[in-house]
């Protein structure tokens, strides 16, 4: 996913910064918030767990990994959206 400044799903610029960086270093963070991130992400999967994975945590357009993956872009998308909701509480 590219960064984007400003507010999105539903949450200041400075929270979604934050999730947004720790799945950008997923491979560098401590194990524990590592994996609140892979069970967040297959909480919020719905059985495409590893295009979610790559929409989140690679500079990889939401477009490029729904084509990959055989995922329509809305529902790629509504997938991050409920991570980014859920990881707030969580992270």
């Amino acid at each position: 996913m590219k960064y984007h400044g400003g507010s999105r799903f539903g949450l200041d610029e400075r929270r979604q910064s934050y999730i947004y960086w720790l799945c950008q270093n997923i491979d560098i963070i401590s194990p524990r918030k590592r994996n609140s991130i892979n069970r967040l992400i297959e909480e919020c999967a719905d059985g495409e767990e590893e295009a979610l994975r790559e929409a989140l945590c690679s500079k990889r357009s939401i477009t490029a990994v729904a084509m990959e993956y055989y995922i329509s872009e809305s529902a790629l998308q509504r997938r991050c959206d409920k991570f980014y909701k859920k990881a707030e509480k969580v992270i």
